[in-house]
């Protein structure tokens, strides 16, 4: 199956009801911020604080230096 989600880690061993409701999270989620909500905006504060904190640490997302 070919998609653009960047699925959880432990994917292999969720459930479907699981897969399903992740899913439906993600979806809702990408909707939000499509749309431009106050919503969105917290997601996308949390993403750069997360993306932040990463950096500082040293990660380097292996995903985009291929």
């Amino acid at each position: 199956m070919r998609h653009d989600y960047d699925l959880p880690p432990d994917w292999a061993a969720m459930t479907d009801e699981e897969k399903s409701r992740w899913m439906t999270q993600e979806r809702c989620r990408r909707q939000a911020q499509r749309q431009q909500t106050p919503a969105a905006a917290a997601v996308d504060a949390e993403s750069e604080r997360v993306e932040r904190k990463l950096e500082a640490r040293g990660y380097a997302p292996v995903k985009q230096l291929r």
